[in-house]
């Protein structure tokens, strides 16, 4: 049973011969009742203002789990983001192998395409050497003829 001011304020106790003086019991209950309504008061404000908090505790421990949800979502993310980056990496360093691969194999073609290209000219050289050498050679020979037939006749 809970025990309001007004219970005390209304409580009234049966005469007897020798009792206590009637004024000062109804003073006394007056102030008894005054300090417990002052503390059940302050009581009930202290019931609603705990209650108010814990509502406030209970919201900030839902933005703390959303937070840390947060958090754990934004960590997964960077993760995922790295991953993708590595990956990404990765495929461009095979695509960069492969180019240089793809362009030294075309350089060396190339190389031996000139090479091929300079021994071909070095052949032709030779043999316009050669051709002119025999033609020098030749008309040599025709001149001395000529010098011969010229000091015989």
């Amino acid at each position: 049973m809970q025990i309001t001011p007004l219970d005390i304020r209304n409580k009234t106790f049966r005469k007897g011969m020798r009792g206590y003086q009637c004024e000062e019991v109804e003073k006394f209950l007056e102030s008894v009742s005054a300090e417990f309504e002052s503390a059940y008061a302050e009581n009930f404000e202290l019931k609603e203002k705990l209650n108010g908090l814990e509502t406030e505790i209970s919201h900030y421990r839902q933005i703390e789990n959303t937070l840390q949800q947060t958090l754990v979502l934004a960590q997964q993310t960077a993760e995922e983001v790295k991953e993708v980056a590595r990956h990404e990496a990765a495929l461009l360093l095979r695509e960069a192998e492969q180019n240089k691969l793809a362009k030294v194999s075309e350089a060396q073609e190339k190389w031996e395409e000139i090479q091929e290209e300079i021994q071909g000219l070095s052949r032709k050289r030779d043999l316009l050497r050669t051709q002119l050498k025999s033609f020098l050679l030749a008309h040599l020979d025709l001149e001395t003829l000529q010098e011969r037939d010229e000091g015989i006749a």
